[in-house]
């Protein structure tokens, strides 16, 4: 038993040396990299943007175990606090541009023009916001375009705005924005908005807050700010415009996926990394975590898939070591 226990340490001793990237630094990368940290290997972590991924730009969360609501800004800052005890630098600002395999495992090109080696990689790059693709959104990107109202939303105090999308994001988001705005109208594509119904009953009582269902975009327009969209009745055909100083978009995700298919690993149809239980993808020494693997979109539900894809790049490690 004293054998073992030490083949054991001496081989968790050595891992410590061959390093992990993680790139992604939401909820699932943060936990799977507390949980790296705590199998004493080595790990850096890297984020394009700030620190908590896409949580942070949640407006409130009331579903994260532990909390009966948390800003979202607030839980990221947790989980960077969290990290940061554990002796993890958050590398923010820092993208992996590249990645492929190598003698060593994988070679990463970082946005710095560094270039690192890691035996092990896990890709919880989450996913960004669908576009409208229609005239007017990207020439009035931060002119009163956005995909954040918790980031945005204070400038448009007093103001009209539209918010696309009857989703939970979008409900939410338009719930927040209400208590702020002059008027906030919901643009739904569907016959109906498909939030949940804790939402829906907080919509009832917003009485600022107009939905209009079956509708189209069909541009956003203005000078230089918005002024308004031109939105289309699917079952009439009609068009109608509405004036507006804002347009805040929620009209789904897309997954971060473009490491993993340099990498080769095997997407599904609509671009998300297929995995094994365990996080493992086709490609042997990379795993995924999160929203990017397909996993249901929520931040606690990323944080277990990054700590069960942590365990597994430590199971990986020890494989190779035996």
């Amino acid at each position: 038993m004293y054998l073992n226990i030490s083949r054991l340490f001496f081989s968790v001793i050595e891992m410590n040396e061959l390093g992990l990237a993680i790139i992604g630094a939401g909820p699932a990368g943060i936990t799977a990299a507390i949980y790296a940290k705590r199998k004493n290997l080595s790990v850096r972590l890297f984020e394009k943007g700030i620190a908590g991924g896409y949580v942070a730009d949640s407006v409130l969360l009331e579903n994260y175990t532990g909390f009966k609501e948390i800003k979202g800004i607030e839980l990221a800052q947790k989980m960077a606090e969290h990290a940061k005890a554990q002796g993890i630098k958050i590398e923010e600002g820092i993208t992996v541009e590249h990645a492929k395999k190598s003698t060593q495992g994988f070679e990463l090109e970082l946005s710095t023009g560094e270039k690192i080696n890691a035996k092990a990689i896990i890709i919880a790059t989450g996913t960004t916001h669908k576009q409208l693709n229609v005239p007017g959104e990207k020439e009035l990107l931060g002119k009163g375009v956005t995909y954040c109202a918790t980031c945005d939303g204070p400038m448009f105090r007093e103001k009209t705005v539209a918010v696309i999308g009857g989703g939970n994001s979008g409900i939410t988001n338009a719930l927040f924005l209400a208590d702020i705005c002059k008027k906030v109208f919901i643009i739904e594509f569907g016959s109906q908005i498909k939030a949940d119904a804790v939402y829906l009953d907080q919509l009832q009582k917003k009485k600022n807050i107009e939905v209009l269902t079956n509708r189209k975009i069909v541009r956003i327009f203005g000078d230089t700010m918005v002024e308004g969209i031109e939105v289309e009745n699917t079952q009439t055909g009609e068009s109608s415009m509405i004036e507006c100083q804002g347009v805040f978009v929620y009209i789904g995700l897309l997954p971060q996926n473009s490491i993993a298919r340099e990498l080769g690993c095997k997407l599904d149809k609509k671009g998300y990394i297929e995995t094994s239980k365990e996080g493992r993808t086709t490609v042997k020494g990379v795993f995924a975590a999160g929203d990017v693997s397909g996993a249901f979109a929520q931040a606690i539900v990323a944080a277990g898939t990054g700590a069960i894809a942590a365990e597994s790049v430590f199971q990986f490690l020890l494989e190779k070591k035996n």
